[in-house]
This record gives C-alpha cells, structure tokens and sequence, in this order.
C-alpha cells in the first residue's frame, strides 16, 4: 500500500465507523461531532510526522485541530460565544503559518501572512474580551513609540562603497 494513500483511507475509514456506530446507535454525537473535525487535524499531524519534508500538511492539521477545538468549545458552553470567539478563524491559519515556518525550510514568506493573521485576530479578540473601549491607547502607545525611537542606521552596500572608492582614485 502506498504511504500517501494510508492517512486519507484511514480518515475515511475512522469517520466512517465513528458515523456508523452513532446512527446505529452505540452512542451519541450530539454535543461530541467536532472530535472528528480534530480527528482529521490529527491525522494530517500524523502524516506529515510521517513524512516531513512535507510541509504543506502542517496547515490543514492546524485548522482542523484549531476550528475542531474552537467548535467542541462552542458546542459545550453555547454558540453565543461564537460572536467574540469568531477571530480564533484569523488564528488558525496563522499558526499554520509559523509552524509551517518553525518546522519546515525556515522561508521568510511565511512569516508575513501568519505574523498578520496572528496580530489581526490577537486584536480582534482583544477588543471583544478586555480592551472594550480602551483599544485605541494600544495604537497612541505604538505611535509614539515610533516617534520616540532613534532612527535606524543604514549601513551602506558594498556597491556604495565600490563607487565611492572608484570616485576618489580619480
């Protein structure tokens, strides 16, 4: 059997069984259905465990894992929660992101949508939960600390450096 086609049968295979038992009546799904979105995220996990130079299955084991878990929260305590808990969807990615970063080929590109992610739904969840009205101090601290702070130095190039050197041979 070939090892890319081992974690989607054994997907099928355990959402299959989980489903049949619940309609057959061995248990209850009700209040429990996000365990096989978290299941899901665990077996793209265990694949690319399996196969590390795959990066790309850190992203979906991530959101499935993120929204399952967000969705088993929601499922236990009220789905109201979903009208503050909405940003933890920015999140998701945005961890897939560094982890795809952290674990695979260290590519700087990315970092940038994951940082954004991770920064828009940190805010977006602060604002809901303790920032209230107060938010906008978190963006006058940010500007003047900008202000405040000493510019940076741009080293020069060895091209600049080149062209002055040949100009002052002359």
């Amino acid at each position: 059997m070939e090892s890319r086609n081992l974690t989607p049968g054994l997907l099928l295979i355990a959402v299959g069984a989980i489903i049949l038992m619940a309609n057959l009546g061995f248990f209850s799904l009700v209040g429990f259905w996000p365990l096989i979105i978290i299941l899901a995220g665990i077996f793209f996990l265990i694949q690319w465990i399996g196969d590390r130079e795959n990066h790309g299955l850190l992203m979906p084991a991530t959101v499935l894992t993120v929204v399952g878990l967000l969705f088993l929260y929601c499922e236990q305590y009220g789905w109201w929660n979903m009208s503050y808990l909405w940003p933890v969807f920015l999140l998701a990615p945005g961890f897939g992101f560094i982890l795809m970063y952290l674990l695979g080929e260290q590519d700087r590109g990315l970092l940038v949508p994951g940082t954004i992610l991770l920064v828009l739904g940190v805010f977006f969840l602060s604002i809901n939960q303790w920032a209230g009205r107060w938010w906008p101090a978190i963006l006058i601290v940010l500007g003047a600390v900008l202000l405040i702070r000493p510019p940076r130095k741009i080293e020069p190039t060895s091209t600049d450096t080149d062209d002055t050197q040949g100009q002052t041979s002359q």
